[in-house]
């Protein structure tokens, strides 16, 4: 139980060092995208506008549907593909 709670401590503070390295990037307003940043199909009716919680971002859902615990928020958030695979990389290689 202690070795679990030690390794979760772990890995929060290595997503608090990923977020410290991404807090260049700034929340960007619903206006500023006409279209996702990963996939690039315009955002319509049908294809909704998600901000990711890590980068600020602008994404579809597709390119967005991942969540993830992260330092600044009490529950998992949406997070995009892109922060999604870097902030497990970053856990799973200080995890071994």
């Amino acid at each position: 139980m202690g070795l679990h709670l030690s390794q979760s401590k772990l890995k929060m503070e290595d997503i608090k060092e990923v977020n410290k390295a991404l807090k260049g990037h700034t929340w960007l307003k619903d206006d500023e995208a006409t279209h996702c940043k990963q996939c690039e199909k315009d955002f319509s009716i049908s294809r909704r506008k998600h901000h990711c919680r890590n980068c600020g971002h602008i994404f579809c859902n597709t390119c967005s549907s991942n969540e993830l615990a992260l330092p600044s928020y009490p529950k998992p958030v949406r997070v995009c593909d892109s922060c999604h695979t870097l902030l497990l990389q970053r856990c799973s290689s200080t995890a071994s």
